[in-house]
Formats: structure tokens, sequence, C-alpha cells
């Protein structure tokens, strides 16, 4: 229902009219602008809730970058913890095969050094060389008394005893075998 008031108030005849007329207007403005307040505090509320939402939602929106991000970090970190994993057994599988060829050429090596030294005769014995009296000719060589007999010996077993980092019992016996038999030729003198 609109009214016109340029109507109304060609139809009020009366001074009591055109006074409900002037209150009823006043009461009219009143009533709108206490609206318009109403509504213009409603706009300011609902401008400060949306700058609250719109400031929530580009802290989400951070957050959620931040974990999307994150997450990414972590799905490289993985694939280069894969990547490093698949390395490490390609290389494993690779040093296997090695080993095995290396294990498959000793054999080949064992069983051949095995038909050769079956096919090969066993060298000959060492033959050293003997004196008159029987004893080897070496180690005391030069030797022409008794005293010096003693002296080379007690230096050969210096050498060539076990305990020793070069000794060798099969060497200190030839040296023992030598040793006597000069020594019974020297004493029977």
């Amino acid at each position: 229902m609109v009214l016109d008031f340029d109507e109304k108030l060609k139809e009020a005849g009366t001074s009591d009219e055109l006074k409900k007329l002037k209150t009823w207007m006043f009461q009219e403005q009143v009533r709108i602008q206490a609206r318009k307040d109403e509504l213009e505090e409603l706009r300011h509320e609902l401008q400060q809730e949306r700058k609250a939402l719109e400031s929530e939602r580009n802290a989400l929106n951070l957050k959620i970058e931040a974990e999307k991000k994150r997450f990414r970090d972590n799905e490289i970190f993985m694939k280069k913890k894969l990547k490093i994993i698949e390395d490490g057994y390609q290389q494993l599988s690779v040093d296997k095969k090695m080993l095995e060829c290396e294990r498959l050429n000793f054999e080949y090596e064992k069983t051949r050094y095995r038909k050769q030294k079956v096919n090969t005769p066993p060298p000959p014995p060492k033959v050293y060389p003997i004196d008159a009296s029987g004893a080897d000719i070496g180690f005391f060589k030069g030797v022409d008394n008794q005293l010096a007999l003693r002296k080379r010996y007690k230096e050969l077993l210096k050498i060539y005893h076990p305990d020793n980092r070069c000794g060798d019992a099969k060497t200190l016996m030839r040296i023992q075998a030598e040793y006597d038999a000069l020594k019974r030729q020297y004493y029977e003198v």
C-alpha cells in the first residue's frame, strides 16, 4: 500500500487531519531512520564477520599449503629413500653375480690345479751337497776349527730357530745334522 503524500495533504482539509498526517509522517521518518540505523549496524557486523572469516580462510589456506608442501617434501624424501634402496639392491645383485662368477672361477681353478697336481710328477727331493765326512756343505762353509764351528752354529740357531719369524724346523734339522758331522770330525782329530 503506497501512499501518495501529496494527495493525502490535498484531501486533508482540517488542521487536525493535517496535524495527524504530520505526526504520522514524523513517526514514519523516525521508524525509517531507526530501520536504516539497524541495517547499517547489521551491515557493519556482517563486514566484520566477513573480515574475520576471510582472515580465518587465509590462515586455513596457509595451513593447507604448509601441509601440502610437507606432504610433497615427504613424498620426495620417500622417493629418494626408495631410489637409494633400489640402487642398493641393484648393487647387491651385481655384487652377488660377481661373487658367484669369482666362486665359479675359483672352483674351476681349483679343479684345474688338482688335475695338474695329479698329472704332474712330484718334484725330486732336494739334494744337498755332502762332503767326504757325510756333512752338508753350505751352512758351515769356511769353518776350519772348533771355535769357529761353535760360533757359526749359535749364529745359525738365532736365525733359523722355529720360534723366530724366519725360522724353519726342516732347515734347523739340516743345520743340526751338518753341525753334528763337523763336530765329530773336529773332536776326532
